[in-house]
């Protein structure tokens, strides 16, 4: 069976994505005691501030979604949200791979993110993936880790 494609979003979107954050992001409110930043976010706000990427799933729900934006060195990963029926999947790598790509094809040699410092699940996944912390910073009360990974071996 073929995967189901990554596709740029659209404002027909903007429903099953809001449900699509809060779902994947839940998780982690008890750990931190508030919504994630891209729980708190806006679906309308996402799709008009950056560039949006979604995977259809079941039921008419999206299975995942990719949240980027590029600046002039690099392309920043701002969410990467996976339906928890579908994580385990290797939806969130392909997603990973995804904006990879997409950063080569605009000829930029570095992708980053960041990520809550207690979130040490995601850190030692984007470890695993190639991805060295960075820095840290204080965001709205909350400790975030930047990450970024260099793709000029992969040219």
């Amino acid at each position: 069976m073929r995967e189901p494609a990554i596709r740029r979003a659209s404002s027909a979107d903007e429903v099953r994505l809001g449900a699509l954050q809060k779902r994947a992001y839940v998780k982690y409110v008890p750990l931190i005691g508030a919504e994630p930043q891209p729980m708190a976010e806006t679906a309308a706000g996402l799709l008009q501030e950056y560039e949006v990427w979604v995977v259809d799933g079941v039921e008419d729900g999206l299975a995942g979604a990719l949240v980027l934006r590029t600046a002039s060195d690099h392309l920043l990963i701002w969410s990467v949200a996976v339906d928890p029926t579908q994580q385990g999947t290797g939806l969130g790598r392909r997603l990973l791979d995804f904006a990879e790509a997409q950063a080569l094809q605009r000829g930029l040699q570095q992708v980053r993110l960041y990520t809550n410092a207690l979130f040490t699940e995601n850190r030692k996944l984007y470890a695993h993936l190639g991805y060295a912390e960075t820095g840290s910073e204080t965001y709205e009360g909350r400790e975030l880790v930047h990450m970024a990974k260099s793709l000029a071996a992969t040219v």
